[in-house]
């Protein structure tokens, strides 16, 4: 009995290990839509781009300070893979345009979501790299239909206040 159950809880932890070894950076080149969801999980966004191509959206945050853009070509491969968390990417966000929507699409899921009951808004919290070295938040905050009012950055405020999860 004992044996079975350190045999189990071994695959156990292996298979924990293994899962945790999937990162957008190990894919190779040409793999289908298929083996990168088997690899990775549901992305947070899937986009068809008008061009045929499309682009899967794998957010690290909360953890990780990353967003990872795969663009697959018109034959469903892997031709393209990019951390896109940086000031270029998030001028794709338009304030009095963009919507909840077209955040998540871009960036999919955010480190944090905060609540301005006073103003009647929220607002949500991408972590990143500044210049690959500088902690930096990038705020989107919404208004009540959900089309974004202001996008903003500040200093990362989990690492400014020794947030439990710095990495």
């Amino acid at each position: 009995m004992k044996s079975r159950l350190s045999g189990a809880l071994c695959a156990l932890f292996a298979a924990a290990v293994l899962a945790g070894c999937a990162h957008p950076q190990l894919l190779d080149m040409g793999e289908s839509e298929t083996q990168i969801v088997s690899e990775l999980g549901a992305p947070d966004a899937r986009t068809q781009l008008p061009d045929g191509r499309v682009r899967l959206v794998y957010s690290g945050q909360g953890a990780a300070q990353e967003v990872w853009w795969l663009t697959l070509d018109a034959a469903g491969r892997l031709e393209k893979r990019e951390n896109v968390l940086d000031r270029e990417h998030f001028a794709l966000i338009r304030p009095g345009v963009s919507t909840e929507a077209d955040v998540h699409a871009l960036f999919g899921k955010c480190a944090q979501e905060y609540t301005f009951a006073l103003i009647d808004q929220h607002a949500w919290m991408y972590r990143f790299k500044d210049e690959g070295a500088f902690d930096m938040a990038c705020w989107v905050q919404f208004d009540v239909k959900g089309v974004v009012t202001e996008v903003g950055y500040t200093l990362d405020p989990w690492k400014e206040r020794n947030f439990p999860f710095n990495f």
